[in-house]
């Protein structure tokens, strides 16, 4: 954006912002304005309990926000919740699979075939897997992120917490809205929906958004190419019937598709793992300038892919509510998943074949819950079972060719003695190589939940949940078409002193006396007992006090990845978090509501992508566990309804985390006591804030304006890793101005994100040879019209 036009958006920014106290003086002669206003400051009401409570008499830490408050500050994604939820963070892997985490509890994996800390949920239905929660956000009624571990109420086991979407439902009336946004990079977008009442007892309701950039926004340093474009679309179907005043159903089918460039990371720093055969000019290949624009990656060749992502996911979910009385009800709710990803992205930020990886996998997951709730005198109840099974693939096909450790260990076949081989086959030798994994999870559950209001301002509340997960898993790296065996019968065989030979396309994983090459056949089975018990108190109407102490669970898992010996595909064992919270949510005066809460987590067996020695490849990965960690912090949360028409939203995370029992590899290839180090993707401070005004011009001219605002404090990349693995602190502003015409029917906007163009970056890493930064989007901003039918 040109300083000129920057300067003009400022500029009708703060002329909004100017002529809101004009459309304040005027409120008096607008009292039918005033009446909506208020309802809109009023709490959100959420099913977080699995019913209906405003959000202010659930006695969790929890907050939640309206679609429209997501869409107006900036919110497309689920990765995009930092905006506007305390405590949450975002990072993206080098393998492209979201990493969410919540008050310092997450997962840094690559791989698709591991659950997230995080649960994502589309009405109460999980998405298990992080990567399914990859697209677009559209005709989203509110979202629900509830804090800590959860497991007494929702289908799968959390540590963390866990985000719920709700989408809007089907009703008995007749409504359509479309939205049509262009934007900088050549973007354009179309969102909309229809709702349609075929009967007094059924209704349809059909959504979609389509999200284009055909412009990239990242730029090579050293060819003529960009990467960012954006080609993403979501469609979703939901039909409601009612056929009795007991029996409700619900039914929708969602899609989405993306063949959007995958992001190229910038190479900061060297980590050469064997600098005497480093290409030549890798030197000049770093930079760390702060823009954030540039980076770089492998050249086009033939034969190789495009650097994007074609991946596509179909869920369906049924539910099924019958009341057989006011106080008992029986509710089916049943999921359904098929994803297929294929994502080839750069891993080291160079334009040399340090390592890139196609990462293909497949997914598909079905799932049960059936419960029965009631109301019996004082007591409100839930008894439950839960039943999910998954079947995945998750294969990755690597390019290696200009790494150090290749290089030298084709220099070092070249000196072995043999006539399998050619010379010109050694010396092409492990460009490539394959991980390949199949895994089959099962778990069920049988959950209880009460809430016993002892006097009309004491309630205790209790729930347990007891689990069995079963996951099979075999997978090893394999040969890529005769390619790789040149060397791992020749330089890897005698490094490790193996006399195996791999035939192509057979595994290379080595057996633990390396004896053999094996395919690892693994089965993890692991049960717990998962529990929250707490009390509330309500001195008066508008004040809650709650105290709850709570354990949660997050099921094993096994990696993907290249694996030189079997034992690193050992599971990290189930982690156990037990955590302790006290807070209070207050409205001292009408304008004014007030959330605090201070929590302390007990973490046993933390999952963490770490690493284990090699003799060939100095580190390789490996999935293990932390023994012991804890985590403490504090939040604050405040909303202010300043007038009829202006109100301020705002939050404040404090997290400390720390490890207090683990010894192992660090990134760099070192042993160390990693006892008071920090979790990865956690910062001390998380701020947001959110200024919204919604006001009249005049009688016929409406006038919005939203400015909203998030900043991170500096987090590390990795565990212990060091200053060249430091995320730095950022902060993104966001903002939406717009006018409504035609009874408010029609609405006229400018949208910016990131306005302030902050350079960011969301994760720092390292793979063979170089330390990566994985930046942030610039500004963008554009324009849109919006029209309602009804």
């Amino acid at each position: 954006m040109s300083k000129d036009l920057y300067g003009l958006l400022a500029g009708v920014a703060l002329g909004v912002f100017g002529a809101s106290g004009v459309a304040v003086a005027q409120a008096a002669d607008a009292p039918e304005k005033e009446a909506a206003s208020a309802a809109e400051g009023d709490p959100i009401v959420v099913t977080a309990q699995k019913r209906s409570q405003s959000v202010d008499d659930v006695g969790m830490s929890i907050q939640a926000f309206t679609g429209d408050s997501l869409r107006d500050s900036g919110v497309a994604s689920a990765s995009d919740l930092t905006q506007v939820v305390a405590g949450f963070n975002f990072s993206r892997s080098n393998a492209n699979t979201p990493i969410y985490t919540l008050r310092g509890v997450g997962f840094q994996t690559p791989n698709l075939s591991s659950t997230s800390p995080v649960g994502i949920y589309v009405d109460e239905v999980a998405y298990a897997f992080p990567y399914m929660g990859n697209g677009p956000l559209f005709d989203i009624e509110r979202v629900e992120v509830l804090k800590g571990p959860q497991g007494t109420l929702y289908g799968r086991n959390t540590t963390g917490g866990l985000v719920n979407f709700i989408t809007a439902k089907p009703g008995n009336f007749l409504e359509a809205k479309l939205r049509a946004e262009a934007g900088n990079y050549e973007t354009y977008n179309i969102e909309g929906f229809v709702n349609l009442p075929l009967s007094d007892t059924l209704a349809v309701r059909l959504a979609g958004r389509a999200e284009n950039r055909d412009k990239g926004w990242q730029r090579s340093r050293t060819r003529d190419e960009r990467l960012g474009k954006v080609d993403r679309t979501g469609l979703r179907g939901s039909l409601a019937w009612e056929p009795t005043s007991a029996l409700t159903v619900a039914l929708s089918l969602s899609w989405w598709d993306d063949n959007s460039d995958t992001v190229a990371p910038q190479a900061t720093s060297l980590d050469l793992a064997r600098p005497a055969f480093a290409i030549p000019g890798i030197e000049d290949a770093v930079f760390d300038d702060g823009n954030s624009r540039l980076a770089d990656w492998d050249a086009a060749e033939d034969g190789k892919p495009a650097f994007r992502t074609d991946s596509r996911f179909v869920s369906a979910k049924l539910r099924v509510d019958y009341e057989f009385s006011p106080d008992l009800t029986l509710t089916s709710l049943t999921g359904y998943h098929d994803l297929k990803r294929r994502d080839f992205t750069d891993l080291d930020g160079t334009p040399f074949e340090i390592l890139a990886y196609q990462s293909d996998g497949d997914i598909e997951s079905w799932s049960e819950e059936l419960r029965l709730s009631g109301d019996f005198d004082s007591v409100t109840w839930m008894l439950g079972g839960f039943y999910a099974r998954d079947r995945l693939t998750d294969n990755q096909f690597g390019y290696y060719d200009e790494n150090s450790t290749v290089r030298l260990l084709r220099f070092f076949g070249g000196t072995i003695p043999q006539t399998t081989y050619t010379p010109e086959e050694v010396a092409g030798g492990f460009r490539n190589f394959r991980n390949i994994t199949n895994q089959s999870n099962k778990s069920w559950s049988l959950l209880a939940n009460a809430e016993w209001a002892v006097t009309d301002r004491l309630s205790l509340v209790g729930g347990a949940r007891y689990t069995e997960d079963t996951i099979r898993f075999s997978g090893c790296s394999q040969d890529a078409d005769g390619n790789t065996v040149p060397i791992w019968n020749t330089a890897v065989a005698a490094l490790t002193g193996s006399n195996t030979n791999v035939q192509p396309n057979e595994c290379l994983t080595y057996s633990a006396d390396f004896s053999d090459n094996v395919l690892a056949r693994k089965k993890l089975a692991q049960n717990n007992v998962s529990w929250r018990a707490g009390v509330n108190f309500e001195p008066d109407p508008d004040a809650l006090l709650y105290a709850t102490v709570s354990r949660g669970y997050k099921s094993g898992a096994f990696p993907v990845l290249p694996a030189n010996v079997e034992t690193q595909f050992e599971p990290a064992v189930q982690e156990r978090l037990t955590a302790y919270e006290i807070g209070a949510k207050l409205s001292p005066v009408d304008f004014l509501r007030f959330n605090a809460s201070g929590f302390f987590y007990q973490y046993k067996d933390k999952q963490l992508f770490g690493d284990v020695e090699d003799p060939v490849f100095t580190t390789l990965s490996r999935i293990v566990n932390v023994p012991k960690s804890e985590v403490y912090g504090a939040e604050l949360e405040a909303f202010v309804q300043a007038t009829n028409e202006l109100r301020l939203q705002t939050s404040a995370t404090y997290v400390h985390s720390e490890i207090t029992e683990f010894v192992g590899i660090n990134r760099l290839g070192n042993l160390e006591d990693f006892a008071g180090n920090e979790f990865p993707n956690t910062p001390n401070w998380q701020v947001n804030g959110q200024l919204a005004y919604d006001g009249r011009i005049s009688p016929a001219v409406g006038l919005k304006a939203v400015l909203s605002a998030s900043y991170q404090g500096a987090a590390e990349g990795a565990v212990g890793a060091g200053q060249e693995f430091r995320i730095d602190p950022y902060t993104l502003v966001n903002g939406t101005v717009s006018t409504t015409l035609m009874e408010d029917r029609l609405e006229l906007g400018l949208f910016g994100r990131n306005v302030l163009n902050e350079k960011y970056y969301t994760t720092v890493d390292t793979v063979i040879d170089t330390i990566f930064s994985v930046p942030g989007m610039p500004r963008t901003y554009g324009l849109y019209i919006e029209y309602r039918f009804d």
